[in-house]
């Protein structure tokens, strides 16, 4: 029944989307009465360490483009908590951006439903000739994605001192390496490992549970995007492998059920654990605590595998001006802007008009091991897969299924709305 009714939300959420289309609704409805200027609205998720943060770096930043397109750029910070609900209701009653941040397992959705409108007759060559990623955003042939952050790769982070304590004196690369150093390490009665399985974004699983999946060989669909092959044989040995770490050897502690990443990073900046994964632009802040950390890339079985972002912009197809919303989108993402936005947050540039400024010791990840950095697949109807496969992944973290039942049940329902999609 549960499923049923999944699908049905699904589908009657995606109505609401090409209704709101059809009926001329958009983000022009929005616009007000701003002294002769026109208003642009641009959705972006929080990267500070708070969302007013975020808010003030970019208002600052597109100061000069408000004066030279006598324009006013409304910034809306989206929390990321309930990120694709806001996108999905606001665009859906005509309430959405003209520009917006999106990641890539939202955008297929957008673009089913024509809410969003390729880049490509914006774009000079020259301009193209610029960028790094183009072709990650490039979905059916057409630019419906700029990238704005590629690379925040999640790399694990250990904290040295803990390390030593244990007599841990080689760093793992392995999974079987991995255990025993967590096991020398809870012999101390220190937290070994900490993951956020009580996060409320399903996105936690591109620290928690892809890595592992990928590193065991598998992959979350098949090679069209048509079915799930999450419920592999890797994707089984990679669920019993973190089961195994909570449930059989005491690694991971029972509060990690309820822990946020926040909680989690918190715990690692206090020296409470010994190795967490999350994206490298945390190093900055564990610094700041004092921890003596380091990193590797990803543990590997059959491989190394470890996930990267392609978080992109968009242009919403209801903007009462493209042309100037597309602007925007170039001047956000030209070497200047891309500067001072890497100043909140350290991201490597995503064009050849800014040097490299995040922390130089990750350059190894995005130079030495670029193969083994993995973005999400562009799937039409992921999203809802992502957010069914989380929650069973949830409930055999908790004991209540098991690593089959939370696979089998998952790629059921991922199978089902990836062919009403197709």
């Amino acid at each position: 029944m549960k499923k049923r009714m999944k699908r049905l939300s699904c589908l009657m959420l995606a109505g609401m989307m090409t209704v709101s289309l059809l009926s001329g609704c958009g983000a022009e409805e929005k616009k007000e009465d701003t002294g002769g200027k026109e208003t642009l609205t641009l959705w972006m998720p929080p990267f500070g360490t708070e969302e007013s943060l975020d808010k003030e770096v970019w208002e600052n930043i597109l100061d000069p483009f408000e004066e030279e397109h006598n324009v006013e750029v409304s910034v809306e910070i989206i929390p990321w908590s309930n990120y694709e609900e806001k996108y999905l209701t606001g665009i859906s009653s005509g309430q959405g951006p003209d520009v917006g941040y999106m990641y890539m397992e939202m955008i297929n959705d957008y673009i089913e439903s024509e809410s969003i409108t390729p880049f490509d007759e914006y774009l000079t060559d020259e301009e193209k000739d610029n960028f790094y990623y183009l072709d990650k955003g490039v979905i059916e042939g057409k630019q419906y994605a700029m990238p704005i952050v590629v690379g925040s790769a999640r790399v694990m982070f250990y904290n040295k001192a803990l390390l030593d304590e244990a007599g841990v004196t080689e760093i793992p690369q392995t999974w079987e390496a991995f255990t025993d150093a967590c096991k020398k390490v809870a012999a101390t009665g220190k937290t070994p490992f900490l993951q956020q399985w009580g996060d409320k974004s399903k996105g936690a699983m591109n620290a928690m549970f892809f890595p592992y999946l990928w590193q065991a060989g598998g992959q979350i669909f098949n090679e069209d995007g048509t079915e799930a092959a999450f419920n592999s044989e890797a994707g089984l040995k990679a669920a019993k492998f973190l089961t195994d770490l909570k449930l059989k050897d005491g690694i991971l502690p029972e509060e990690v059920t309820s822990m946020s990443e926040d909680q989690v990073f918190s715990e690692f900046k206090k020296g409470n654990a010994a190795f967490v994964v999350g994206p490298t632009n945390r190093g900055a802040e564990f610094t700041e605590a004092g921890v003596e950390w380091d990193y590797i890339t990803s543990l590997q079985d059959q491989q190394m595998g470890t996930f990267a972002s392609a978080d992109s912009l968009v242009l919403v197809s209801a903007s009462k001006n493209k042309e100037l919303a597309a602007e925007l989108v170039k001047f956000m993402l030209s070497g200047p802007s891309m500067t001072e936005f890497h100043k909140m947050a350290p991201f490597p540039p995503i064009a050849k008009d800014e040097e490299y400024n995040d922390d130089p010791i990750f350059k190894g990840v995005y130079e030495d091991n670029k193969d083994s950095l993995i973005t999400l697949p562009a799937v039409k109807g992921s999203a809802a897969v992502y957010d069914n496969l989380y929650k069973n992944l949830q409930l055999m973290m908790l004991g209540e299924l098991s690593p089959e039942e939370a696979l089998n049940n998952s790629a059921e329902f991922a199978d089902s709305t990836l062919a009403q999609n197709q």
